[in-house]
């Protein structure tokens, strides 16, 4: 029995449980040994995510908050990024954003979005909110609004450029890692919930390319702030703002 295994033992006999902040070692890839961002539908999914999919039940609905932003536009000119990492995508307003304008850019850019599609908690606390709990779209009490972002995809004809990860953002941090994956722009813009917010910065910041940009929304929520704060003194970083939204930058050294 290895010491860290040892002490979590402990840990969980006194009532604390303990998640690991990064991948083991023997289990991460170095920066420079990142893959091909080209690989990465292929190593995630067997099967096409848009094979015989059928968007026409679902009419056009890209409704989000944030998804039109000049600044997606603004930092994928600047960075040229083959890859951008989102972590929170709803109906994919802002990777349908950042998607076409790296196509009319010329920029074989790619978006890996990442989300449960279960919503956070403010859209199910009010049942009669037409923009949360409802485009919940629920069927038999379980959210569906994963066809409609599918749908929403198609419809601009994004699906190559695209991919979705149904995933909860801690599993799909820890499967990027494993896999070697990394990328310059990381978009977070999930959970509002200050220790969430938190957790997906430590997350993602081990991913984010050095110089590249974590970029973050809803700076004006209490927990969203209080997280970038509390992390950018972590490592250092000063946040910017951009638009309306707000960004750490990671040092190339």
């Amino acid at each position: 029995m290895n010491l860290q295994f040892f002490l979590k033992r402990i840990l969980y006999w006194a009532g604390y449980s303990v998640k690991p902040l990064r991948t083991p070692r023997s289990q991460r890839k170095a920066a420079g040994e990142r893959k091909d961002p080209a690989l990465l539908r292929r190593a995630l999914h067997a099967v096409d995510p848009y094979a015989g999919f059928d968007p026409s039940p679902y009419p056009s609905d890209v409704q989000g908050w944030g998804g039109e932003s000049a600044a997606f536009k603004a930092l994928i000119t600047e960075l040229k990024p083959a890859l951008v990492i989102e972590v929170g995508t709803w109906k994919g307003a802002s990777a349908i954003t950042m998607a076409e304008a790296a196509r009319e850019a010329g920029l074989p850019m790619h978006v890996l979005c990442v989300d449960t599609w279960l919503g956070a908690l403010e859209f199910w606390n009010d049942h009669d909110d037409p923009a949360r709990y409802k485009s919940l779209q629920l069927k038999h009490g379980y959210p569906s609004v994963y066809y409609q972002f599918l749908a929403n995809v198609a419809r601009r004809d994004l699906q190559d450029r695209i991919t979705p990860f149904p995933q909860t953002s801690s599993t799909a941090a820890m499967w990027l890692r494993l896999h070697g994956f990394g990328a310059p722009l990381i978009y977070i813009d999930g959970s509002h919930e200050e220790e969430d917010v938190y957790a997906d910065l430590r997350d993602y910041w081990e991913i984010l390319d050095a110089g590249g940009v974590l970029l973050g929304d809803d700076y004006h929520w209490g927990g969203v702030r209080l997280a970038a704060e509390r992390f950018a003194k972590d490592v250092g970083g000063k946040i910017e703002h951009l638009h309306d939204k707000w960004l750490l930058r990671k040092s190339r050294a």
